[in-house]
Parts: C-alpha cells; sequence; structure tokens
C-alpha cells in the first residue's frame, strides 16, 4: 500500500516533523511511502501507480481535490467529506450521538428553559469556549472567533461525560479497532453498518455521566491524529487491516 505524508512547506523531499514517526515507521514495514507539498502541488518522489492512502493534516474540500488529481486516493472526494463533516455523518448515527442541529450562526438556538449546548464547526470546536448557556454567550463566542452570521454551526446538546472517558476507534472497511485491544462497545456496534461504505474513519467514544457509552464524532481517518494509540499499535492494526482491505 502506498501511504503520502505531507512535507514541509516548500520543502517536497522533507518529510513535516510532526508525521514523522509514522512515515518512518510505515517506510521500515514495508509500505510505499511518498511526500504531498501543499504549497507547491507536488507528490514526491513520484505519482502512485495504484490508489494511495492519505496520512495527514486537515485538507478543505478543494485542497483534497487537488491532492485527487495529483495522485489516486483510495479515498475520493465525497467519501472523504462524509466523515471528515459533521454533515456528512451525523444523519446516518443520530440515534447513537448527541441531538444535534445545524443552523446558521445568526440564528440563536433556544435558552428559555436553560438549555446548554456545545458549539463547533462542522470539522472543528472552538476549544473551551464552545459550550454555550445564553444569547450573551452565544454572541460572545461568535464575536470572539469571528463566526460570521451565515456561517453553518453544528450545535449540539449538552451531555454530561465522565473525565477521561474518550477513545478513539479506527474503523476499516466496517471492522472497528481500539488502542490495545480495547474493543467497541456492542451498544455502538449497529453504527458501523450505517455508516457503510465508507472504507477508513475514526470515531470517538466517551462514557455519559450514568456510564452509557456514545458517539462523540467522526471522523475522516485520514486526518486523525492517534490520540492514546501509539505509532507501531496504530501501524500493525490500522494500517495493516487497511492493506490487507485494499488487497482483497
Amino acid at each position: 500500500m502506498h501511504i503520502l505524508y505531507p512535507s514541509l512547506p516548500y520543502e517536497p523531499r522533507t518529510v513535516d516533523p510532526l508525521w514523522e514517526p509514522e512515515y518512518t515507521w510505515a517506510s521500515a514495514a514495508g509500505f510505499t511511502v511518498g511526500l504531498f507539498d501543499l504549497e507547491t502541488a507536488r507528490v514526491w518522489p513520484r505519482t502512485p501507480t495504484t490508489p494511495a492512502l492519505y496520512r495527514g493534516w486537515m485538507l478543505t474540500g478543494p485542497e483534497y481535490e487537488l491532492l485527487e488529481q495529483l495522485a489516486p486516493l483510495l479515498s475520493g472526494i465525497e467519501s472523504y467529506l462524509s466523515a471528515h463533516l459533521a454533515s456528512g455523518w451525523y444523519a446516518a448515527i443520530r440515534e447513537y450521538t448527541f441531538a444535534s442541529t445545524f443552523q446558521p450562526a445568526g440564528q440563536l438556538p433556544d435558552f428559555f428553559a436553560g438549555q446548554r449546548y456545545f458549539v463547533k464547526g462542522l470539522v472543528k470546536s472552538f476549544g473551551p469556549n464552545s459550550t454555550v448557556a445564553s444569547a450573551a454567550e452565544w454572541q460572545e463566542l461568535l464575536r470572539k472567533h469571528g463566526i460570521p452570521n451565515n456561517e453553518l454551526l453544528f450545535v449540539r446538546q449538552y451531555m454530561e461525560l465522565q473525565p477521561d472517558s474518550e477513545r478513539r476507534y479506527f474503523v476499516v472497511a466496517g471492522t472497528a479497532y481500539g488502542a490495545g485491544g480495547t474493543p467497541l462497545p456492542n451498544q455502538l456496534r449497529p453504527a458501523l453498518f450505517q455508516l457503510r461504505p465508507r472504507l477508513f474513519y475514526s470515531l470517538d467514544v466517551a462514557l455519559t455521566a450514568a456510564g452509557h457509552p456514545i458517539i462523540v464524532e467522526v471522523g475522516d481517518g485520514q486526518v486523525s491524529d492517534l490520540k492514546e494509540w501509539n505509532v507501531a499499535d496504530f501501524g500493525r492494526t490500522v494500517l495493516g487491516a487497511l492493506a490487507a482491505a485494499t488487497q482483497a
């Protein structure tokens, strides 16, 4: 399997240091590795002849399309966005995650009954300011992060979670893998079927205050960091499963 990692800006022959450990492990494990330089739109040392896996920084839709023009990819743009954007996966698994809506920033949620919301963009949260419980906090969030009124936000019902309970699973061809062999909770396994035919994505799972497992979010596996995984475990388990799935 061919894997493309990000290079340093304008240095297409030098892997980005934050991706170097995985790049080095993959190369030593026998994977064919290459580099992608977004700034110069180059793939080095050569364009893959078979569909490649991208592992690197989050890309916008146009950036991903550029990479897809430069190299054949295992996941096309539609597949990438279906896991990368909240609007691409929420409807498929709404019963296994927080009740949520998509609404423009200029539209206030209902705070009249004391509701609290966790607010994020379609890809990333806004950090410590993400939880809002009043119109004033909503407006402050928009001001602090420069969010225009027409930007679509992912507005989620707030739910208390057990501290430090969140874990990242990687899903390859419908099979979920947890760090150290941790199995996905049985209650969430139907979500894997509902997220088909996505080839490679991540699932962040946590426990509610009552101890029930819940999906926090879905992400495209190509741009998901390892969190509690170590590089060797990820490589042997997840990259190995991807290689097997793409050769089947």
